[in-house]
């Protein structure tokens, strides 16, 4: 494999990619990398400077618009679709609250919620009144964007994991939020990742994000392929590089949309 891994324009790459660039140097006779900044893999894709066939072994470590700019000048693929809870995991069990995907004109006139656009990676949330999100002024038009909207309702979250998962094993849970002392249950996180396994589309590596709600215990936030994700420390070891290669071959394989759906 051939990564290309992103450093900002100071020269230097994040902690995420430094991890990744130790683990490849301890396996130089399986792997190659690069370092550069955005515009210095633009110039060699605009310059033809590598074959096509060489191309597609790329794998890209960065910004989630660097990983766009690879998949769309190598691949064809424009738009990374977000997973947010797929499918096979839109369960009460798995959820533990209210929980939507609706389209803008489906959103609701007025409530206390957290508010998310999942038509695109990483554009934003909101936890608050959804009229003040909707309005500029009262009586104007709705300024959103059109597509689609997670509506939840606004749960009492102690603490918030991150959990890694390869090839449908877990591999790590790292926490990142709220009272460190207060651990999600790993039979349910395990419950999660089987049940995933019905959806033959699911990625190879991924994310899943959890949260220990108040009185109701495990739940799931989301599921994100593995790229351009926090590894918040965690060496990994050897698999890494694969990791990183499975989360982006994702996209190019499956880039599943999301669906609407909600048990409101």
């Amino acid at each position: 494999m051939l990564f290309w891994i992103q450093k900002e324009l100071n020269n230097k790459i994040d902690i995420d990619a430094t991890i990744l660039q130790e683990e490849l140097d301890k396996q130089k006779f399986n792997h190659l990398y690069d370092i550069g900044t955005m515009k210095d893999y633009k110039c060699i894709l605009n310059t033809n400077m590598i074959e096509k066939e060489n191309l597609e072994k790329v794998v890209p470590v960065g910004s989630l618009d660097f990983v766009q700019m690879i998949l769309s000048r190598i691949h064809n693929v424009n738009h990374m679709n977000p997973i947010e809870v797929p499918d096979v995991l839109r369960e009460d069990r798995f959820l533990k609250r209210k929980y939507s995907i609706v389209p803008k004109n489906q959103l609701p006139n007025k409530g206390y919620y957290f508010t998310k656009y999942v038509s695109k990676l990483k554009v934003f949330s909101h936890t608050g009144m959804i009229e003040t999100l909707q309005y500029t002024d009262e009586g104007k038009e709705p300024f959103l964007k059109e597509g689609l909207y997670q509506v939840s309702e606004v749960v009492d979250v102690l603490s918030e994991y991150r959990c890694f998962v390869q090839n449908d094993k877990l591999v790590a849970i790292n926490y990142y939020d709220g009272d460190c002392t207060v651990f999600p249950d790993v039979t349910e996180i395990k419950s999660m990742i089987g049940n995933y396994m019905r959806d033959q589309d699911r990625p190879k590596a991924y994310t899943m994000d959890i949260a220990v709600i108040r009185d109701r215990g495990t739940a799931i936030l989301e599921v994100h392929p593995w790229v351009s994700v926090g590894l918040y420390g965690y060496m990994f070891g050897s698999s890494l590089p694969y990791c990183y290669r499975d989360g982006f071959e994702y996209y190019i394989n499956s880039n599943k949309e999301i669906s609407e759906w909600s048990n409101f």
